[in-house]
């Protein structure tokens, strides 16, 4: 029966191929974002056309997410496939051979804005469950789809799905990974607020730091200073006792990403911001970085007399990157005693032909919020990062080919049994 799932996937080759191209013809970027309402509308079309059941949810009003679901003939297990529709901004000043919402292709790519980061493996993914279901094998469980929003600026559209208790037993998130089964790393902002009670002119620095000046106060970005040397000596002590297989030492990163501070020349500077990106280690829990974090800039301020008194406000995370300028994405392993990891592996040998290969994923995805409420998770998808965000964006049509080859099988495997 595979063997017939997947001929008919081959047939169906610029079917999939015009399929993914009206998915990049809505314009989708985020930012500006409130721009996905159509598309989501198309997708919850499609999945009712192939005999989905379907449900939607606005993350934000008029931004809705949607699921697609099976029932399934007496199981009670339940097979997920994420994605997200939004992709990344386009700038007026970049330079691009052609329209990025005429999707395109020749023999070996197809182009446009999203066809890498996430089209293409959301179009191999619909494809997969279409022949499955066109082909009138019994399904014991249960497939579910989600197509959400905002992922591109660390909104919450898979968290939303979560709690609202679309999970399930297994979840594949197809990124561009060149079809390598990924875990990958968690992301967190955390902002880093220091204000002064009190605003100076710019005359009387000299009371505020020298001897017998008799004015207790400061300046808050030479403050601000002593909170970024003590984050650079924590990502230091980080890279050389913590480790994660399969990443290189150091990966685990504080980055000062945005400073903010100060009115102007004729004024001792009354408050500064900083915002850092905090990447940690795949098998770290979101909850002890933030705590350790915490503890850390504690001990930092305690030992800073105006800073004791005059204590940061600290930020972590946000539902957004462009909203309220902040974002998390959990970290999430590749579970290889999982059994359905386990059997993801052999199927992918059975579907493609080879040994699959797994590492850490460099960038960030929603798995880690299936990680979060305990949901094992693999990403795996079609196309490169490379080609991700860049300007005449392209994938592989034969990596979407065999991503939908690869997704079918499993549903037959998953499913079926």
């Amino acid at each position: 029966m595979l063997g017939e799932i997947q001929k008919k996937i081959d047939k169906s080759r610029d079917k999939i191929l015009e399929f993914a191209k009206e998915m990049i013809s809505f314009k989708t970027p985020n930012p500006p974002a409130h721009n996905t309402k159509e598309i989501q509308l198309w997708m919850e079309d499609k999945l009712k056309k192939i005999g989905m059941k379907t449900a939607m949810h606005d993350l934000y009003p008029d931004e809705p997410l949607v699921v697609g679901m099976t029932e399934g003939k007496g199981g009670d297990r339940t097979l997920i496939f994420n994605g997200h529709v939004d992709v990344a901004q386009i700038n007026p000043d970049e330079k691009w051979d052609f329209d990025p919402f005429s999707a395109w292709w020749n023999d070996r790519y197809l182009f446009g804005r999203g066809a890498d980061d996430m089209k293409g493996g959301l179009a191999a993914v619909f494809w997969a469950i279409k022949t499955v279901l066109e082909s009138g094998i019994e399904l014991k469980h249960r497939i579910m789809f989600q197509s959400v929003v905002g992922e591109e600026a660390g909104e919450l559209g898979t968290k939303t799905l979560l709690g609202k208790g679309y999970r399930g037993d297994f979840a594949i998130i197809p990124e561009p990974t060149g079809l390598k089964i990924c875990g990958q790393g968690g992301v967190v902002t955390l902002w880093v607020i220091i204000r002064s009670p009190e605003t100076y002119h710019d005359g009387i620095r000299s009371r505020l730091i020298h001897a017998g000046g008799g004015i207790d106060g400061a300046s808050a970005i030479e403050k601000m200073y002593k909170i970024l040397l003590g984050m650079q000596e924590l990502e230091r002590y980080w890279a050389v006792t913590k480790s994660y297989p399969g990443l290189s030492p150091g990966a685990n990163t504080i980055n000062p990403a945005v400073i903010k501070g100060g009115r102007h020349p004729a004024f001792i500077a009354d408050e500064c911001s900083m915002w850092f990106t905090i990447h940690y280690l795949p098998d770290e829990r979101l909850e002890d970085v933030k705590e350790e974090i915490l503890s850390y800039i504690n001990d930092l301020t305690n030992a800073d007399p105006w800073l004791k008194k005059n204590r940061p406000e600290l930020i972590f995370g946000g539902t957004s990157m462009f909203r309220d300028r902040g974002e998390i994405f959990p970290a999430s392993e590749v579970k290889r005693e999982n059994r359905d990891a386990l059997l993801f592996f052999s199927t992918f040998k059975d579907a493609l032909g080879r040994e699959a290969d797994s590492i850490v994923w460099p960038s960030v995805s929603d798995s880690g919020w299936f990680a979060e409420y305990g949901v094992p998770v693999v990403i795996c998808g079609p196309g490169s990062l490379k080609d991700a965000h860049a300007i005449n964006e392209k994938i592989e049509i034969d990596q979407i080919m065999e991503a939908s080859k690869l997704y079918a099988a499993f549903i037959l495997e998953f499913c079926k049994r």
